[in-house]
């Protein structure tokens, strides 16, 4: 009867210890957590001395394992071995008390190398469980870039779209504006020019609806390689003589330097931003004669447009309105040419020019031109 008795209390004690741990293992804070360890070694402590046989060296093995898995080393070093001094002096090798079980030096031995591989076992589970989690966080981290990335990827591209759509239709339209208000003037002062002032405008038409189908196709799939070199100067020069048949304004073109071979990007960046120049010096300046100089250099190319216009009132009114109104004016021009140029590694400066007018000037490097120019406007856009 007295040994179902002890069993009863031995049992009772031993699932209260294990209920403790399971129920340590909610425990967000380290305070409650070392004050349920520290409770279960001391019923730990109660089931070696006060009864038969190995269950309180069983929670010091569970306790092992918890607390390396557990803890840090600061905190689990301290803990493990209160634990391992609690097994030895309840294993028998201490006779601190008189009711103490004689000791075993063959089964002490085997407790401790048992604690000790124990000890290693869970700090190694520790060590695995810590770097899953840090996978998982930085799992988190790329997802979060990712998205970010996207994001940044989608602004830009709708900036390289909003940058292509000016590009277009910005001249085209400001020619034909000029030709509309010249049309108006022909009705009734010569007809027969009037009709032939339409046919440019039918052409202009034709040759903006054209160029609006290549940006499109541009966007839909990736553009192909050129395969020649063509002639840059060549080009500009057929754009300012188009402008100066188109607008009236007089257009003066000169070339210096030795031309180098140029990459497709900026031909492309040249081109468009000569257009650009030359509908801001009607637009903005009411130019009547501009400048056009083209200048090659040994390590740079340089485009330079300037104009009669009005100048210093110019500056302080649209053509600079995209700076200081955030593009609200609806002129994006200028950012646009910046924002090509910077993609190349080159730069753009505009302001009134000291002889009156306005100057814009536009400077690429050769050292972005081939492979390394087409790879900066790719990660640029």
């Amino acid at each position: 009867m007295v040994e179902e008795q002890q069993r009863g209390r031995q049992s009772i004690l031993f699932v209260g210890a294990c209920a403790l741990l399971l129920v340590a293992r909610n425990f967000k804070r380290p305070l409650p957590v070392v004050g349920a360890y520290l409770t279960v070694i001391g019923l730990g402590v109660i089931l070696n001395l006060a009864f038969v046989g190995m269950w309180g060296s069983v929670l010091f093995y569970v306790l092992f394992v918890t607390l390396f898995y557990r803890f840090p080393l600061v905190w689990s070093l301290p803990l493990a071995v209160i634990c391992i001094l609690a097994l030895i002096a309840t294993d028998g090798a201490l006779r601190i008390l008189p009711f103490q079980q004689a000791g075993n030096a063959g089964l002490l031995a085997f407790n401790l190398a048992l604690a000790a591989a124990l000890c290693w076992f869970g700090w190694t589970r520790r060590t695995q469980y810590l770097l899953v989690v840090r996978l998982h966080e930085t799992q988190e981290q790329l997802r979060e870039q990712m998205v970010r990335s996207e994001e940044l990827a989608a602004e830009r591209e709708r900036t390289r779209i909003a940058r292509d759509i000016h590009d277009v239709l910005s001249h085209s339209l400001a020619v034909l504006s000029i030709q509309v208000q010249a049309a108006r003037q022909l009705v009734t002062r010569d007809p027969e020019r009037l009709g032939a002032k339409l046919d440019d405008m039918a052409t202009l038409i034709r040759e903006s609806i054209t160029e609006s189908r290549r940006v499109v196709g541009l966007l839909r799939e990736k553009p192909p390689a050129t395969a020649g070199q063509d002639d840059l100067s060549a080009n500009l020069r057929l754009i300012t003589t188009t402008f100066n048949e188109r607008t009236g304004i007089h257009c003066r073109f000169e070339e210096s330097g030795t031309p180098h071979k140029v990459s497709p990007h900026q031909r492309e960046t040249l081109q468009l931003a000569l257009r650009e120049m030359l509908t801001n010096a009607h637009r903005h300046g009411a130019a009547q004669t501009v400048w056009i100089t083209l200048c090659w250099r040994e390590a740079s190319i340089i485009l330079e447009v300037r104009d009669d216009g009005m100048g210093e009132k110019a500056a302080q009114t649209d053509i600079f309105a995209e700076e200081t109104s955030n593009g609200a004016s609806g002129h994006h021009g200028l950012q646009g040419m910046r924002e090509r140029a910077a993609a190349l590694g080159g730069e753009v400066e505009a302001g009134p020019a000291a002889t009156g007018g306005f100057t814009v000037t536009l400077r690429l490097p050769f050292e972005q031109s081939g492979e390394r120019s087409a790879q900066k406007v790719k990660q640029h856009k």
